[in-house]
């Protein structure tokens, strides 16, 4: 008697296995998915930071200053949206951030955008928020980033704003050499803005001789996005995942002592960092702005 044919179709183990099969195969794509559009928006990122600086260098090559933050709390659609915030324009007069109509502030400030003549998007980064900006009040009085009369072999002091010509002597001149030239050191002594580890330790220190200060710091706040602005205008609240030193350089806060800059540190606590900061020196942005000294 002929074996009876085995019926057609699959077991229900065998159906439990490539469910099984399918479902680590699904989880290990997303995964590499979500690795690779993590990756995408930190690229963003730098590429949007570099375009920024950039745009501060070609400002200051125009304007002889930097300028100041735009209110980070307009919504993208507000007609001051992106606009800096600064009082009393002109020269010689000694100009000041006004950020959110408040006399001397940078509270809230964000690149300004439109100022620079860039996308609100140039000015977000990859996880969309704005990048948060603050800058050396020192430098925002044209011509204060002007150093193209200051002489590296010079032993004059800073003269000040009141010529017109930023802090270096045009008086400077072979005939006169090297007392009527004013090295730049004696520009940046004292000035710019201090960046600190996650640890305390001092990075650029406006109080070093010469000084090391950064310029400006521009901020995104990484994939948490906490203290950042968005284009609506909201901040990003901060969460149990931010650091307590990464807390410093939130938008909404005054102008810090020092900005927080390290490597990426991803475990939630007081030690979170995922900030990505550029902060470059006075004289590098001077040098970019085609303003820096001349060659002794």
């Amino acid at each position: 008697m002929p074996r009876s044919a085995r019926p057609e179709g699959f077991t229900l183990v065998e159906i439990a296995v490539v469910i099984v099969v399918l479902s680590l195969l699904l989880a290990m794509m997303a995964g590499i998915a979500t690795a690779m559009l993590g990756q995408q928006r930190r690229e963003a990122t730098r590429q949007r930071l570099a375009g920024v600086e950039t745009a501060l260098a070609l400002f200051v090559s125009q304007n002889q200053r930097l300028p100041c933050p735009a209110n980070g709390t307009l919504a993208g659609t507000d007609a001051n949206a992106g606009l800096e915030q600064i009082a009393t324009p002109g020269l010689p007069a000694a100009n000041t951030c006004t950020v959110a109509g408040v006399a001397n502030s940078q509270q809230h400030g964000v690149v300004p955008w439109r100022s620079l003549g860039l996308s609100e998007q140039d000015a977000t980064d990859g996880w969309g928020n704005r990048l948060t900006y603050r800058v050396s009040t020192d430098f925002i009085t044209a011509p204060s980033m002007n150093m193209t009369y200051c002489d590296p072999g010079g032993t004059a002091a800073a003269v000040g704003l009141a010529t017109l010509t930023g802090y270096c002597n045009p008086g400077c001149a072979a005939a006169t050499f090297p007392t009527s030239c004013t090295p730049p050191a004696n520009v940046t002594t004292g000035r710019g803005i201090s960046v600190q580890s996650l640890a305390g330790a001092v990075i650029m220190n406006p109080g070093a001789s010469p000084s090391t200060g950064a310029a400006f710091v521009v901020i995104s706040h990484g994939e948490g996005g906490a203290g950042a602005y968005g284009n609506s205008g909201t901040l990003q609240a901060s969460g149990p995942g931010m650091g307590t030193e990464e807390a410093r350089n939130a938008a909404n806060l005054a102008l810090q002592a020092y900005y927080v800059d390290d490597f990426p540190s991803y475990a939630e606590g007081n030690g979170h960092f995922d900030d990505f900061v550029l902060r470059p020196s006075i004289l590098t942005v001077a040098t970019k702005a085609q303003l820096g000294p001349r060659a002794h």
